[in-house]
This record gives C-alpha cells, structure tokens and sequence, in this order.
C-alpha cells in the first residue's frame, strides 16, 4: 500500500499540471480539442504527402523520359558501372545539360525518400490522435500516453526542420525575414509545447483518478482487517466470560 503511495505521489510531484485549459475548458475539453485540431491537421498534411508522392513519380518517369530522348539527340549512349551511370559522346564527357539531368534524378529520389519517410510518421501520428481523441473521450489514460509520446518525438522533429529551414532563404522569404521566420516558428513551438502539457495533466488526473482509488481500496481493507481482529478478539472474550459463568468453584481457586 504505502510503496503504491508513494509511487503515485512521486509521479504527480515530476510533472508539473495545469489545472485548465486556456483558462475557459477544463483538461478534459481541452484534450478531446487538441485531438480534433491534430487530427485534421495530420489528415489534411497527410493528403499533401500522398499527392506530393504522386506527383514526383510523374515527375521521375517524365525526367526520365526526356533524358532518353536528350541522349538519342546528341547520339549519346549510356554506360552504367554498378549503380554509377556515366554519358559519353564519343570519347568525351556528357556537357553541362547532361549533369543537370544527373543533379535532377538525384534530387527527385531524395524527395521521393522524404515524401514516403514523411507519409509513414504522419499516419503513426494521426492513428496517436485517434486514440487520444478516444481516451479523452472515454477517459482512459492508456489511449493518451501515445499521444504523448509522439508529440515529444514530434517536437524534436520540428525544432531540427526549424534549424534545418533556416539554411534555405526561399523557406524564410516566405515568412518576410528571418525575425518573423524565428517568431512564428518560436509561436508554434512553444504553442505545441504547451499542448502537451495540457495532454500530460490530463493523463495525470486520470492516473491521479486510480491512485486514489487504490488508496481507498487499501484503507478500505485495512479497516476490514482491523475488523475482523477485534471480531475474532470479542469472539473470544465472550467464550472466556461463558467458561467462567458455568464453571464450578474449583475454576477460581
């Protein structure tokens, strides 16, 4: 009892809880809100990457297409070494429009590994919505903690494609500068850190919730148990006072 105590005390001390949300819901309005925003947002994402990944294949095969053709042109043939692919005109090296259509190829694979890497983390992100939405919703702490989880991954992600987005002035332009580019990328990370709090106070209430219930569980049987000693311990008075009662003179010398 006291180790189960102790642990549930321990745990409600590590973290530090919100009593509400935004000041107008309470965690659990505001968990099941969270969850209907992620989820929309993670859907509409999630559309974007499978229409993107549509797209670069058209764009390989269209890429492709055209290098053949540009090879057929200059009468270039193709010499491939292994997974190295080399042009030739005659004797001499492929010219500068032939590197580029290299450069292109290469570029368009690494798009197509980012867009399929990107769809896999989504769709595990959005099925962590879902059951965030249906833990809030049930009230179970066990469908919330994923949620959790993923959001702390999700964070580290999204503090490395900041610092990364920084490098490319096409990515800042679009925010008008870097000093609006770090406030609003800063907004939405702390917007998100702030999120799970929320998430984590509300797992914390349900899991507070079965603290207390374990601990008037224990005390219940406590008290059971002292019961029962003092029933046994007046069962056995009473026998004691009826052996004396009906018991001859010889009993109390």
């Amino acid at each position: 009892m006291f180790d189960r105590t102790k642990q549930c005390k321990l745990s409600h001390k590590m973290m530090i809880r919100l009593k509400n949300f935004l000041y107008i819901f309470n965690l659990r309005q505001g968990a099941i809100l969270i969850a209907v925003h992620q989820i929309a947002l993670s859907s509409f994402v999630l559309v974007i990457l499978l229409v993107g990944i549509s797209h670069v294949g058209e764009m390989l095969s269209m890429l492709h297409v055209d290098m053949e053709d540009d090879a057929e042109r200059r009468g270039i043939y193709e010499v491939t070494d292994g997974e190295q692919m080399t042009f030739h005109e005659g004797d001499v090296m492929s010219t500068n429009n032939q590197r580029r259509f290299a450069k292109a190829r290469h570029l368009a694979s690494v798009t197509v590994i980012f867009l399929y890497t990107s769809t896999i983390l989504t769709s595990i992100y959005l099925m962590c919505c879902i059951s965030l939405l249906y833990g809030a919703v049930k009230y179970k702490r066990e469908y919330v903690l994923p949620w959790v989880m993923a959001a702390c991954v999700g964070v580290v992600l999204l503090v490395v494609a900041i610092v990364v987005g920084d490098g490319y002035p096409c990515v800042v332009h679009l925010f008008g500068g870097h000093h609006f580019y770090h406030f609003g990328c800063g907004l939405f990370v702390l917007t998100f850190i702030y999120a799970i709090c929320a998430v984590s106070s509300f797992a914390l209430e349900t899991g507070g919730g079965r603290c207390a219930r374990a601990v008037r569980s224990d005390e219940r049987g406590e008290r059971l148990l002292l019961l029962d000693h003092a029933a046994h311990s007046s069962l056995l008075s009473a026998a004691q006072l009826n052996k004396l009662t009906h018991g001859t003179r010889t009993h109390f010398v």
